[in-house]
């Protein structure tokens, strides 16, 4: 289930939780964001071809965060640029947050591990809202 979390017509963030999804693979992401997310189920046998991809130069202007909970629970507040809260939502194992366009505030609920994936290469550029 995809829940997409807006501010007016913008998205903002997306809420996925992968408990529900059939057997394949599901794009979650539009093709044209910076960092790509793919919900996959598969039954015991299933083989992925050996692959890479080729090098090609891309240029990805703006970050785009994922935050991926393997334990416990999150509480996290999403915001606009601005830093206006649009709403706090629990985040927790199997699910991840996917920050589209905006920030973010995370506090942990029940003891956690967790992911964080960013398009890189990362630069100290955090602005605390």
């Amino acid at each position: 289930m995809i829940t997409e979390i807006k501010s007016g017509d913008k998205v903002i963030a997306l809420l996925v939780d992968n408990s529900d999804i059939e057997d394949g693979t599901h794009p979650i992401t539009d093709s044209l964001w910076s960092l790509q997310l793919l919900m996959m189920r598969r039954k015991p046998g299933h083989v992925f071809a050996k692959h890479t991809h080729a090098t090609i130069s891309r240029s990805t202007p703006d970050l785009q965060e994922a935050v991926v909970v393997t334990m416990g629970k999150l509480l996290i507040t999403v915001c606009d640029k601005s830093g206006k809260d649009i709403g706090a939502y629990e985040v927790s194992s199997g699910q991840c947050l996917f920050l589209v366009d905006g920030g973010y505030k995370i506090e942990v609920l029940e003891e956690a591990a967790f992911y964080e994936f960013k398009n890189g290469p990362h630069q100290d550029d955090k602005i605390l809202l």
